[in-house]
């Protein structure tokens, strides 16, 4: 047995892994959003509440350690499905190049 379809096989599979694991960062990020709907509506140098998010029309204002947070969740799982789809459209291509398509 040669060892490309191995190969294939396991590029398959870690697309596929890797995709679920930007779309799970893509929900934690989305509940994120929806964490800060507690916030408060004004901001407030004390706290450190000066950082406005709009959330579909609702302006609440968050610290800057929350903004950080939520824009690294979306950053990231956007980074890991697009790298996970890539790795998806070169198994193709392997697999129809392989084939002689």
């Amino acid at each position: 047995m040669s060892w490309r379809p191995k190969i294939e096989r396991i590029l398959w599979y870690a697309a596929v892994v890797i995709c679920a694991a930007g779309a799970l960062g893509w929900l934690r990020a989305i509940e994120i959003w929806y964490q800060y709907w507690s916030l408060p509506h004004s901001p407030n140098p004390a706290t450190g509440n000066i950082y406005p998010l709009n959330i579909h029309g609702y302006v609440v204002y968050q610290t800057l350690k929350e903004k950080l947070r939520r824009e690294r969740w979306e950053f990231w799982s956007l980074e890991v499905a697009a790298f996970g789809a890539a790795l998806g459209a070169f198994h193709k291509w392997i697999t129809e190049r392989r084939k002689g398509r």
